[in-house]
Order: C-alpha cells, then sequence, then structure tokens
C-alpha cells in the first residue's frame, strides 16, 4: 500500500470539508451526474408544495377562486 492512500485516511479527509446544504449537495448532484431533466420536475414539485400550503392558510378562498 505505498503507492495508494489508506481508504480510512481518505474518508476522514472528505469528512472534514464544509458541509452543504440539502439544495447545494442536491444540485452538485445534478451537476456532477448530468440530471438537468429533473430541473422542470422539481419546479413543478415545488410549485405544488407552495400551493398546498397557502391552501391551508387563509389565501385558500382567493387561491380557490384560480381554478
Amino acid at each position: 500500500m505505498t503507492d495508494q492512500q489508506d481508504p480510512n485516511n481518505e474518508f476522514l479527509e472528505a469528512g472534514k470539508g464544509e458541509s452543504k446544504s440539502i439544495l447545494g449537495e442536491f444540485l452538485s448532484f445534478m451537476g456532477e451526474n448530468k440530471k438537468w431533466w429533473l430541473t422542470p420536475f422539481l419546479i413543478v414539485f415545488g410549485l405544488l408544495g407552495v400551493l398546498l400550503a397557502l391552501g391551508a392558510t387563509g389565501a385558500a378562498p382567493f387561491i380557490y377562486t384560480l381554478f
């Protein structure tokens, strides 16, 4: 194992790096793995989540008139 780095040390070094947020981790995953086609799905799911959250508030009567 003189040529290679010890796997345990490599793991410890990776753990010392800065931690990212969930959004940052997901964006780096999409960039490294070329999964940019997921972006429209995430936008639609985010908008549906906002719509559901607003449907449970006082803004519900105004949202229901849109449909």
